[in-house]
């Protein structure tokens, strides 16, 4: 896939955020080519008008860079119209896990909604801890601030979905390399589908202004193989009851 460092959208990991991508390259190819069009046109006229002082112009009254004009906008907004809703409609709705988010003053809570055994539910805080992780872009060592106290765990390659709402005030779920940016308001049932193509940790926080300790919101997800999650949701009740973080 086509990919320049620091310079496009984080580099996806989801399959929908892939598509997202590939959209956005199509996007940007579009507005690089009008740019080009559109500065020549404008470069030809003022090269005509100041230093070849030719004031018969086809330009001025020219049927077909009229249609020109208004044909190739409206095709461009039709071609980003199908290929958004293609999109849409090749979502796939069956998901493996429902997860419901509710937000908070200022934190998060996470129950997972199991079809055939007992939900899970837990609270995610920022953590006073600071650990030490090494920036392989910047080949040095930052101090972690922004670490909780519990993950969500998710499993790997899994499609998963996401009911989130509000308990208080407007919150924003932002996790850049998922391509995931979900406003969480009171009263409002939202949902969102999510499936990573990769095992790691991921990082977000609330990007709505929610009260003083917006900043101290963050949101950390960890993605695990099948096999490691049904471990892992076996010995969550054992973990939780001794107050362990993970």
């Amino acid at each position: 896939m086509f990919y320049i460092k620091n310079f496009n959208i984080n580099y996806p990991i989801s399959d929908f955020f892939i598509e997202i991508y590939k959209f956005n390259i199509l996007f940007l190819i579009f507005l690089f080519l009008f740019f080009i069009f559109i500065f020549s046109f404008i470069l030809i006229f003022f090269l005509n008008y100041f230093f070849i002082k030719n004031n018969k112009y086809f330009f001025l009254k020219n049927f077909f860079l009229e249609f020109f004009f208004i044909f190739i906008p409206f095709y461009f907004i039709v071609l980003l119209f199908f290929y958004s809703l293609f999109l849409l409609i090749n979502l796939n709705f069956n998901s493996f896990l429902n997860i419901k988010i509710i937000s908070y003053q200022w934190k998060w809570y996470f129950l997972y909604l199991y079809k055939y055994k007992k939900n899970l539910n837990f609270f995610s805080i920022i953590s006073d801890c600071i650990f030490k992780i090494f920036d392989i872009n910047k080949k040095k060592y930052n101090y972690d601030k922004q670490n909780v106290d519990f993950k969500l765990i998710l499993p790997f390659n899994k499609l998963i979905r996401f009911i989130i709402f509000s308990n208080d005030v407007i919150h924003a779920l932002y996790i850049p390399s998922l391509g995931i940016k979900k406003d969480s308001t009171p009263s409002f049932l939202k949902d969102f589908y999510l499936k990573s193509n990769r095992l790691g940790i991921y990082r977000g926080f609330c990007t709505e202004l929610c009260g003083k300790n917006h900043s101290y919101m963050p949101i950390i997800i960890k993605f695990l193989n099948i096999y490691c999650f049904n471990k892992w949701s076996v010995c969550f009740g054992f973990k939780k009851f001794l107050n362990l973080s993970y």
